[in-house]
């Protein structure tokens, strides 16, 4: 057929397998529409070579269908194949069943959708055996000779599954366009090198290339049989170009692609050496002669067909190709010898050296179910058996396909059910049968592999049913352990492929052992909640047949398990759902009892237990840092929100975002959870009602299992890189108690804003920009953008503090920085470039309300850390405003008596002098005495305006005074008057103190002189 010359759309199987990719990467560049359909999800191309990849298994008619879809030509290169290590007598039933159910499906999906041509990939393996075992003849082997020897007689069961899709095929000539390429051992870089698969070319390569990166042993080459056998072998892009040339052809037939010059195994080695750099005379062959599978003794295409019709010769050399391979293989050698252990890598090499025999006997993976049962708590016993048969209802529908062989891998079902020993209605016996009721029930149902556990344990203890159930499983090899309840309903089929999936997927991108981890479907009724987990045989083997811990009762062990493996970045959360009718969110059927500390002692000990396990049988795998960001929210910010939610980490670290939110009537609460509530790295809470931001943080901290939390403000912007930047803050210095990131603020363009930073309310906010980056003991830091080591310390936000906030953050960075301290740690380090910046607040409309009530607050401080407390002789304003308050309700009195007014007019002078006297002394401070300190200020503001913020400052820092004394006051802490906490405490020495008391004496002395002036004036 003529090419019409326009793009057409392809659908190519096993297109990330080897030849299939180099198809489909020729074919994409032509500008035709490649659709790939694989069960691998990536080919070993770093460059696209397809507009879209379709994971799945063919042998599933309904994957095939969808794959077919709005395509116009199939290529099928998908099969179960390999060399003389994988296609032999023992794995014959199984090649056969997957390659013959995969090209059926194929065939008839493209048939039913008008598909307009197939190209099927068949082999040489089509000949009949019995012309090619004629002593040492040269056998050259011609498309018609399938039939020379009247009945066929192909290579073994996979030669009679391509001989038969052959002629499915040729049935439907008339419906559709059949290309048949018969293919004579196609080698070439991105072909399989190493397990098994492989063909002999790769595997003489490959050992040839370990024997010269091996100068410790002798350079010996082994080969399978006598080393006599003839082969032809095709260089890759030989073969491309012919397939290429055949698809646009007119021919129908079956063809050879091959080359027609043969060599013996005893030659291609040869070659194999020299491409590795060796001379053939310094290697000696060591021949396999036993029982390995060797094939037919010769084989060669004869290529008078392809010359004909397509005018093709080969252009690629035997010897050119297995130069060109050899290179690829040594760079994939390379990679995989490039290890530290020397112990490592002597084995490897020692593997490369010979070939594997690969048995496809089909896996079969057992997914136990673990699943407590009882008939209490429910408006009637019955109600048990109704819940169960929902279950197993839930359990048949979506395990079908699953359970049903299709493709590579076979599952089964098994479940445990665990009893109470005293639940006399569960244990009842089906009539005069040994099967109890709940066990022909599940029976009813099409679930006949049960076993049942009876369990002495207290009741409502899930937990410990739980490792009952787990332990017989592990003892009786199950693969998978599920961590089920009795009112749950499957809703999605496939899930048991798609944890098996997920697990394999977690082995290659995170490097650690096949089975380690933990999978979690996703619960419909507790959104972004582990709430029933998957675990491997891998972590009951670590744990000696425990799935959890003894500490757990029947709550926290699914989220125990989550968090473990998190740590190595190997927890997930699959699409497939469920749903929970009792429990998760909702009310349970027993007294729940929580593992108070389980996220400290239980979760550290078995981290060690897990990383001790994984040093000496797995040192590659790698335990990550894990951090939790802590949001509290009343006003439920959405544009914030999101700016924080999409914030990314490193590869190293494990990152979870933890929202409180404390207003429950909030009307964003709805979007936030219809955003966000799936994501398994997102956890949302509500508070029942409003208790405050440190409350809100607490509940974080109790929510979180991390080893470290950053709190972050619900109204900040973060910086995109501040998560990596706090991951390297704290891989610096993993012994400190915490670190304190900068919070800047908007440039202050207004008089207030510029009084905000002037009056010093904003000044700790930055601190970390402020003090020496090796400080190793900062004073605090503001909870907008703060980070803690999460301990095991009782450290928690003191609700004695104003749920508005004010010194509550202070309080928590000294504690947590003195456990710290005391038990061998640090302090708190500056993290000057983990930044994130704060609107003003209110968009800067003017309002001292919020620094009076945070004053209010840490006012308290001077009562909790009196070491940090200093006394000013020297009243402040609020003490001034304090006496003249005195002043003037005594001239009131004493107007009632004597009708003198000068006590009164005394107490409004000293009120009117304490005024002016602060404006005067801090205008005096800042535009003359500490110019050099605003420098560095983000203002826009200029000249009057300027002068202006610095009088306003005054202001702000007054009512903040007047904030703290009230505070002392209202909790009776009169004898405090006149004591000042020392922000930096300690840590700048005695020079914030003395500069303090020195302002105090200069404004004291400024208002006894304005005071004097004044009382003259109105009192005389």
């Amino acid at each position: 057929m003529a090419n019409t010359g326009g793009p057409r759309r392809f659908l190519i199987t096993g297109g990330n397998g080897f030849i299939g990719s180099y198809i489909a990467k020729a074919l994409f560049e032509k500008g035709h529409y490649v659709r790939i359909a694989d069960i691998k999800r990536t080919s070993y191309f770093n460059e696209r070579i397809s507009n879209e990849v379709l994971v799945g298994n063919l042998c599933d008619l309904s994957f095939c269908e969808s794959a077919v879809r709005s395509m116009d030509t199939i290529m099928h290169f998908a099969a179960t194949m390999g060399g003389m290590g994988a296609i032999h007598e023992a794995n014959d039933f199984v090649i056969y069943n997957d390659n013959s159910i995969m090209t059926f499906n194929l065939v008839h999906a493209a048939v039913h959708q008008g598909v307009q041509r197939f190209f099927y990939a068949s082999s040489a393996c089509v000949y009949p055996t019995s012309l090619q075992h004629q002593g040492t003849n040269h056998i050259t082997l011609r498309e018609h000779d399938v039939w020379s020897s009247g009945t066929p007689n192909p290579q073994g069961l996979y030669g009679l599954e391509k001989l038969n899709s052959e002629l499915l095929l040729m049935q439907f000539v008339e419906k559709m366009q059949i290309r048949i390429a018969r293919f004579h051992n196609i080698f070439g870089p991105y072909g399989a090198w190493v397990g098994g698969h492989e063909k002999v070319p790769a595997a003489q390569l490959r050992k040839a290339l370990a024997a010269y990166m091996d100068p410790t042993t002798q350079h010996e080459i082994e080969i399978w049989g006598d080393g006599k056998q003839q082969r032809s072998f095709l260089y890759i892009d030989n073969c491309v170009e012919a397939i290429l040339l055949l698809l646009e052809s007119d021919c129908s037939e079956p063809i050879n692609i091959g080359s027609d010059c043969s060599v013996t195994i005893d030659d291609l080695t040869k070659i194999a050496v020299q491409s590795a750099g060796m001379d053939v005379g310094d290697v000696c062959f060591r021949y396999m002669d036993d029982s390995r599978p060797v094939g037919v003794h010769s084989r060669n295409s004869n290529n008078e067909l392809i010359t004909k019709t397509l005018s093709w010769t080969p252009k690629i050399s035997l010897e050119a190709g297995m130069m060109k391979t050899a290179n690829w293989i040594r760079g994939e050698m390379d990679k995989m010898l490039n290890v530290t252990d020397k112990t490592t890598r002597t084995e490897l090499l020692s593997s490369f050296k010979t070939s594997k025999v690969v048995y496809l006997n089909r896996p079969t993976i057992t997914f136990a179910i673990l699943l407590p049962i009882t008939s209490r708590g429910l408006e009637g016993p019955e109600k048990s058996l109704e819940n169960l048969r929902t279950f197993a209802k839930s359990l048949a529908r979506t395990t079908w396909r699953d359970t049903r062989e299709l493709g590579l891998v076979h599952f089964q079902v098994k479940i445990y059910l665990g009893i109470d020993a005293d639940d006399e209605f569960l244990l009842r016996r089906a009539g005069n049968s040994e099967m109890l009721n709940i066990e022909l029930l599940l029976s009813e149902e099409g679930i006949t592999d049960v076993s049942t556990e009876i369990c002495n344990v207290p009741r409502g203890h899930v937990c410990a049913i739980w490792r009952q159930c787990a332990h017989r499983a592990w003892k009786e090899k199950a693969d998978y352990f599920v961590l089920m309840g009795d009112d749950v309903v499957l809703l999605d089929e496939g899930w048991m492929r798609d944890i098996h999936e997920q697990f394999a997927l977690i082995a290659q991108h995170e490097h650690v052992p096949q089975g380690m981890g933990c999978v979690a479907f996703t619960d419909v009724t507790f959104p972004g909640m582990p709430t029933f987990p998957v675990i491997h045989r891998t972590h009951m083997n670590a744990f000696g047949g425990q799935v959890i811990p003894n500490v757990f009762i029947n709550q926290d062990g699914d989220p125990f398990l989550f968090q473990l493996y998190r740590k190595w970045g190997c927890s997930r959360m699959i699409p497939s759902r469920l749903c929970n009718g009792i429990g998760g969110s909702l009310p349970a059927r027993y007294i729940q009892q929580h593992a108070d500390g389980w996220t400290f002692g239980p979760l550290t000990e078995a981290a060690s237990a897990l990383e001790t396990s994984l040093a000496t049988s797995f040192p590659a795998a790698t335990r990550k840092m894990t951090l939790d960001i802590i949001i509290p929210s009343y006003r439920v910010l959405l544009p914030f929100l999101n700016v924080i939610l999409a914030l990314k980490e490193s590869p190293t670290c494990e990152t979870m975002f933890i929202i409180i939110i404390d207003n429950p009537h909030s009307p964003k609460i709805t979007e936030l959870e219809a955003k966000y509530a799936h994501r398994p790295d997102i956890r949302i809470r509500i508070n029942e009602s409003n208790l405050g931001a440190s409350a809100s943080r607490n509940r974080g901290m109790k929510e979180s299992a991390a080893d470290w939390i950053l709190f972050l403000d619900d109204d900040v912007i973060p910086q995109d890189d501040i998560l990596i930047e706090a991951e390297k803050a704290i891989r610096a210095n993993p012994q400190a108690a915490g670190f304190i990131g900068n919070t800047y603020f908007p440039v202050a363009s207004t008089v207030f804003t510029n009084a905000a930073h002037i009056a010093g309310v904003t000044y700790f906010w930055d601190i970390a920009a402020k003090m020496p980056e090796n400080e190793s003991d900062m004073p605090w830091g503001v909870t907008a953008n703060l980070i803690a080591r999460r301990v095991q310390d009782g450290v928690e936000f003191d609700l004695q503090f104003p749920k508005t906030g004010g010194g509550e953050d202070i309080d928590f960075c000294r504690k947590k920085r003195d456990f710290s301290v005391a038990h061998g740690g640090e302090g708190f380090y500056p993290a000057p470039r983990v930044i994130a910046t704060h609107p003003w607040w209110n968009d800067g409309q003017r309002s001292y309300w919020r620094f009076y009530m945070w004053s209010k607050g840490d006012g308290r401080l001077v009562k909790l850390y009196p070491s940090m407390t200093y006394l000013d002789y020297t009243p402040n304003s609020a003490e001034l405003f304090l006496i003249s308050t005195a002043l003037a309700f005594l001239g009131a009195f004493t107007y009632l008596f004597t009708k003198g007014s000068v006590v009164f007019i005394v107490s409004m002078c000293l009120a009117l002098a304490t005024v002016i006297a602060n404006i005067a002394h801090d205008m005096f401070r800042h535009l003359w005495r500490d110019t050099n300190r605003t420098k560095a200020l983000r203002s826009s503001l200029r000249g009057l305006g300027w002068a202006v913020a610095v009088a306003e400052s005054a202001l702000i820092r007054m009512a903040s005074e007047g904030g703290r004394l009230i505070g002392l006051l209202e909790r009776g802490d009169v004898m405090f008057v006149g004591h000042r906490f020392d922000w930096f405490t300690g840590r700048a020495g005695d020079g914030p103190m003395n500069e303090e008391r020195m302002n105090g004496q200069q404004r004291m002395a400024l208002v006894a002189l304005i005071f004097g002036v004044l009382c003259f004036k109105f009192c005389y």
